[in-house]
């Protein structure tokens, strides 16, 4: 695949087949968080939280919140900046994806 595209314009990515390989699934969650529909409500969710520092066998502990990652099923759309480097990670889960210049 090859992706080309202006400065200032965005690539529309959908996912057409639950990836398979991890390493797929972490460049997929690094581009889809992105997205601010994606991201939005795990940021959200994220400063809701409110740290609070006790002592736990004589240390200061503090409980952090749960990672939340985004779901990535058939079907989800997101968009992420034209780059180089965005198209370059694209084409390594390209198997996985259908990607249009937005």
């Amino acid at each position: 695949m090859s992706l080309e595209a202006k400065p200032g314009k965005k690539f529309s990515v959908t996912i057409t087949k639950t990836p398979t390989r991890a390493s797929a699934v972490a460049t997929l969650e690094r581009l889809a968080m992105r997205d601010e529909k994606i991201a939005g409500p795990i940021e959200e969710r994220s400063s809701n939280f409110k740290s609070k520092p006790k002592r736990r066998g004589g240390r200061i502990w503090t409980k952090w919140p749960n990672k939340v990652h985004p779901v990535l099923k058939t079907g989800v759309s997101f968009s992420v900046p034209a780059t180089a480097q965005y198209a370059k990670d694209l084409n390594s889960v390209e198997t996985f994806v259908q990607v249009a210049v937005a």
